[in-house]
């Protein structure tokens, strides 16, 4: 099952936009750092809230841009 990774201010934010969504808790997940992205793959990539505004915006492009290609390894 393709999970949904969800790039929010904060875990928080992620939550509350998964429960908006009806979204089980094995359906998503919000990575701390890019270290969370090295050994995932296959999901899909989301946006929300107030993700890279509380951070530097190099360091949200390189998380946004890890998220893109670790999502699209074992996708069909």
């Amino acid at each position: 099952m393709t999970k949904i990774c969800i790039l929010a201010g904060n875990l928080t934010e992620a939550k509350t936009w998964a429960r908006g969504q009806n979204l089980e808790d094995n359906q998503w997940f919000y990575p701390v750092n890019t270290t969370d992205l090295a050994f995932r793959s296959d999901f899909h990539v989301i946006t929300i809230g107030t993700a890279g505004l509380n951070t530097p915006s190099m360091y949200f492009e390189q998380i946004y841009s890890l998220a893109q290609k670790r999502g699209k390894i074992g996708r069909s």
